[in-house]
């Protein structure tokens, strides 16, 4: 009997000491198991949050060039506006003009374009003004050494202010829509620096 309660005890001995290897063993699966689903959820967390950051990033790269898209239209819209404004404003102030200024202003304008030809010139507004503008414009010319005349016509040009210059095979719009027209390109650039002296136009 006791032969057997030894063996029986042996073989539970070592049936105990299997068991706890097994169960030892298979926690330590369980461990690696876990540690690597951890892992690998880990690494699920982190690219998608790197997913979601740059969907983030994305969107909010896109909203700042929309703004600064309309932004910028904002700025030229109101660039322009006052641009045009201060075109408006020059064409007033010419119309303005004293009467001695006015008179000196185009019969240089008209000196310089009649110069190579002389011509006919129909000029807007009171007929003695322009006889003193074409006269001024006449001495200027002579005064060049030019043989060139102008002569004033009777009727007046259309359109708002200035003079239409006819000479032979050419013509010169003198108008004021042609010389803020013509001063345009010049303009433009003073305008918009001294409106956004930040800014180039």
């Amino acid at each position: 009997m006791n032969d057997i309660q030894a063996l029986t005890g042996a073989i539970l001995a070592k049936a105990r000491q299997e068991a706890a290897e097994i169960a030892g063993e298979a926690e330590r699966e369980a461990a690696r198991i876990r540690d690597e689903a951890e892992q690998r959820a880990g690494e699920r967390r982190a690219a998608a949050a790197a997913t979601y950051r740059r969907k983030a990033e994305e969107i909010e790269r896109r909203a700042k060039i929309a703004a600064e898209l309309e932004l910028r239209k904002r700025v030229l819209t109101a660039k322009h506006q006052l641009i045009q404004r201060a075109l408006a404003g020059a064409r007033e102030a010419l119309a303005k003009l004293p009467a001695e200024r006015r008179i000196e202003f185009f019969a240089q304008k008209l000196a310089d374009a009649g110069r190579h030809g002389g011509g006919t010139v129909r000029g807007a507004g009171a007929a003695a003004e322009w006889q003193a503008i074409v006269q001024k414009a006449n001495e200027r010319i002579a005064a060049s050494g030019s043989p060139s005349r102008l002569n004033l016509a009777p009727e007046p040009p259309e359109g708002e202010g200035g003079f239409v210059l006819s000479g032979p095979g050419y013509t010169v719009d003198g108008s004021y829509q042609a010389l803020l027209e013509a001063a345009e390109e010049e303009l433009v650039p003073q305008i918009a620096v001294a409106l956004f002296p930040k800014e180039r136009p």
